[in-house]
């Protein structure tokens, strides 16, 4: 099914292929986090086509330009709730229409990819296909560290470099045969993953409706809305309120009789 994809691209005049776009974070960065209570919600994002996550499961990889790529970083060990939903917005004028009916899917990194002043990471860079099997679709791996790389820059006098992508786990929306789906078939999916440590990560989010990616489908390079919300650190539960308003009023109580006692 694969192959004839790529032919059928080829065939439309296809110029600007998949393979060279670049890994960036524009616009999606959830911001910094520490293991104090916070949220980040980033919206009005679009995905190509709806299979790029699940497409990272299978053996020849896939293309990491059918993800967005979004990061964060956290400044001590905390826990993080990353969610991700289909969302209708309108696109800017002249734009193609960005439709509702994404089945997100996502996977969780240590590391980023290469961001300015340095060159920008893509599937067909040289030092990228260098480290991957021939005849893979790209460098993207939903289920494993991954590695994808940039181009040497002569003006800057840089080698090409790799950056690394050191897998910590993964969910998709609906039913499917992987492990790791949510078992509602809604638009969303969510996941917490408990006490991750201080560091960078990257986060990559695509479809996960493998079949999408036969030739026949009419939106196969439609672009789908999405909108992620990250919420890091402990949200205390109702009975430690309790417990704390508890221990206010009885210090509270303890004050009043000492000011008493002097009073006397």
């Amino acid at each position: 099914m694969k192959k004839p994809l790529r032919y059928a691209l080829f065939l439309a005049g296809m110029t600007s292929l998949p393979a060279f776009a670049h890994v960036g974070y524009t616009g999606r960065n959830f911001g910094a986090f520490d293991n104090t209570y916070a949220i980040s919600s980033i919206s009005n994002q679009a995905v190509t086509g709806n299979y790029g996550w699940i497409d990272g499961t299978d053996a020849d990889y896939g293309d990491a330009h059918k993800t967005l790529a979004y990061r964060f970083t956290l400044l001590n060990p905390t826990n993080v709730t990353l969610s991700f939903a289909s969302q209708v917005y309108t696109a800017a004028a002249g734009a193609a229409p960005v439709l509702d009916g994404l089945t997100p899917g996502f996977s969780l990194y240590q590391g980023l990819a290469h961001v300015a002043p340095m060159g920008a990471d893509y599937d067909s860079s040289d030092i990228s296909k260098a480290y991957r099997p021939a005849d893979t679709e790209g460098s993207f791996r939903a289920l494993n560290d991954w590695k994808i790389g940039n181009a040497p820059d002569p003006v800057k006098d840089l080698p090409a470099a790799l950056s690394f992508f050191k897998y910590v786990g993964h969910a998709y929306d609906g039913m499917g045969t992987i492990p790791g789906f949510d078992g509602v078939a809604d638009g969303k999916v969510s996941h917490t993953f408990m006490n991750l440590a201080a560091g960078d990560y990257s986060v990559f989010v695509g479809g996960s409706d493998y079949l999408a990616q036969d030739i026949a489908n009419p939106h196969l390079l439609d672009k789908y809305g999405v909108t992620g919300t990250l919420v890091a650190g402990v949200v205390p539960e109702p009975e430690t309120y309790a417990m704390l308003l508890a221990g206010l009023g009885l210090m509270g109580t303890i004050v009043h009789r000492r000011k008493s006692r002097q009073a006397l």
